[in-house]
């Protein structure tokens, strides 16, 4: 995928999305990547949201490759552990954590996903973030270079 295009979603992630509108949540997963290099500076940033559903499917919603936007991403934790180790010794790791019960998604679990919402521009869907609605309530999914993933509330305005 070339750079211009790697802003936009593309049609399989799109489908993806599609897939699990209308499905109960069960759990939200969060992977955390925690680079301690610098032990006096450790920098935690969240790599991937995973949502769990009911009825066993499963989206995680990613940083493509390049960097610059979200995706659809299929996560191998137990390859990328084994990577990182090999490479940084220790130094970067990956955690898998049950974000369900934080004060961000404690609200969430049981409710459905209504949709998952993202920006047109032309015949593309921007993927700089998204919105997860599940009715009465939502969140703000974007991406940082800096940062990671970036999960908010939403607020209709």
């Amino acid at each position: 995928m070339d750079k211009q295009n790697s802003t936009y979603f593309t049609n399989e992630a799109l489908a993806k999305m599609v897939l699990v509108q209308g499905k109960t949540l069960a759990q939200v997963v969060i992977i955390l990547w925690q680079n301690a290099i610098d032990p006096n500076n450790s920098l935690e940033i969240i790599d991937s949201l995973q949502l769990r559903f009911t009825d066993g499917e499963r989206i995680t919603i990613g940083c493509n490759e390049i960097g610059d936007g979200l995706d659809i991403v299929e996560p191998n934790f137990q390859e990328t552990k084994k990577q990182l180790d090999a490479e940084f010794g220790g130094k970067i790791k990956l955690h898998v954590l049950d974000a369900s019960k934080t004060k961000m998604w404690d609200s969430i679990p049981g409710k459905i996903l209504t949709s998952m919402r993202v920006t047109r521009e032309e015949e593309n869907f921007k993927a700089d973030s998204l919105v997860l609605d599940f009715g009465d309530e939502g969140r703000t999914i974007a991406i940082s270079p800096n940062d990671g993933l970036v999960i908010d509330y939403y607020e209709e305005v």
